[in-house]
């Protein structure tokens, strides 16, 4: 007769748990995969034929970023994601707010790579061409862009749970049976918040000497 260690079973706690999160929120996911990628191809396609307008447009939005991020910082650049970060989640309760978040920051991600495959230069940028943007921002974007999907899917279960309060209110039905939708929500927040914030912490202080080490560049 075999026992189980005090170790396996929290292991075994924690895995179900997780398997479970993701067994009941896997279409949610799925949705937010999809909207960020295509949302990131058409973002390289407008990017590519579109210079004119992508310039402008993405100069703006540097300059927007740049006034609200004074001092490149662990915290600066954690407080900004996480402003994001619980507007996508919190929007849920309007439904589309996640999808229209998921999709600007898919964009673009994908405008800046179409614009500079095209040949184009933005004024006081770091980088001007693809492949110098993706290794500059691929050592966190593999935590941000994930913990964004995460959390508008969160965000996605927040609306199902308006809806199906709504609904069973209207049928005089326990809404007691959408409870665990709370809970759901919940987890995929606290699992986007710890994504990013190891985010920050590696675009703070590693994104640009990875970035330098990989491309032979000197940025400050």
């Amino acid at each position: 007769m075999s026992t189980m260690t005090p170790d396996n079973k929290i292991h075994n706690k924690y895995y179900g748990f997780f398997v479970g999160l993701y067994n009941r929120n896997k279409k949610l996911l799925l949705i937010a995969v999809v909207i960020y990628f295509a949302s990131l191809f058409i973002g390289i396609f407008i990017g590519y034929f579109s210079t004119a307008f992508t310039g402008n447009f993405l100069t703006s939005i540097i300059n927007k970023l740049r006034g609200m991020i004074i001092e490149i910082t662990t915290f600066s650049i954690l407080l900004h994601n996480l402003q994001s970060l619980l507007f996508s989640y919190f929007g849920g309760l309007i439904i589309i707010i996640p999808i229209g978040a998921l999709a600007f920051n898919g964009f673009i991600y994908g405008a800046f790579v179409g614009y500079f495959l095209h040949g184009g230069v933005l004024p006081n940028y770091f980088v001007s061409n693809p492949v110098d943007f993706i290794i500059y921002t691929l050592p966190h974007g593999i935590f941000e862009i994930p913990s964004f999907i995460i959390a508008s899917a969160g965000g996605l279960r927040l609306a199902t749970l308006v809806i199906g309060v709504l609904t069973s209110m209207g049928n005089e039905k326990p809404i007691s049976d959408h409870y665990w939708k709370i809970k759901d929500s919940l987890a995929l927040l606290a699992i986007a918040i710890v994504l990013i914030c190891i985010a920050a912490v590696i675009e703070a202080n590693y994104s640009v000497h990875l970035g330098n080490y990989f491309t032979g560049l000197n940025i400050p």
